[in-house]
C-alpha cells in the first residue's frame, strides 16, 4: 500500500465514523458519548499513523 491508499482509507473511515454518529444520534440510541469517544480515539490514532507513514516517503 502506498501513501495515497492510506490517505483514502482514512478519509473513508472518517466519513463512515461521522455518518455512524449522525445516524445513532438521529435514532436516539443511548450511550452515543461512549461511541463518539472510542471512535474519535481510533480515528485520531489512524490519522496519526497515516502521517507517520506519509513522512517515510514513497515506497517503491
Amino acid at each position: 500500500m502506498n501513501q495515497k491508499t492510506y490517505l483514502r482509507l482514512m478519509l473513508v473511515l472518517t466519513v463512515a465514523y461521522g455518518l455512524l454518529i449522525a445516524v445513532l444520534s438521529m435514532l436516539g440510541i443511548g450511550n452515543i458519548g461512549l461511541v463518539a469517544i472510542v471512535g474519535g480515539l481510533v480515528v485520531g490514532l489512524g490519522w496519526a499513523l497515516t502521517s507517520v507513514i506519509a513522512k517515510r516517503g514513497p515506497t517503491p
